[in-house]
């Protein structure tokens, strides 16, 4: 009866740590994926910014 109890419990440690380690690349994956979402809007908002203030400046009238 022993060893019986034994392996489950060492079943259960060995469930328990795949279900730790699945729930951590979850996270993990969610966590960077918003960082790397928002990084990228905000160097997209850069630039289109840069560009309409390029469209600005060539669209000015010449100083002569």
């Amino acid at each position: 009866m022993s060893l019986r109890t034994s392996s489950r419990s060492a079943a259960a440690a060995v469930v328990g740590w795949v279900i730790v380690v699945i729930v951590g690349w979850m996270v993990l994956r969610f966590v960077l994926g918003t960082i790397f979402w928002m990084l990228r809007g905000a160097i997209l908002i850069a630039v289109v910014v840069g560009l309409v203030l390029l469209w600005l400046t060539l669209k000015a009238p010449d100083d002569d």
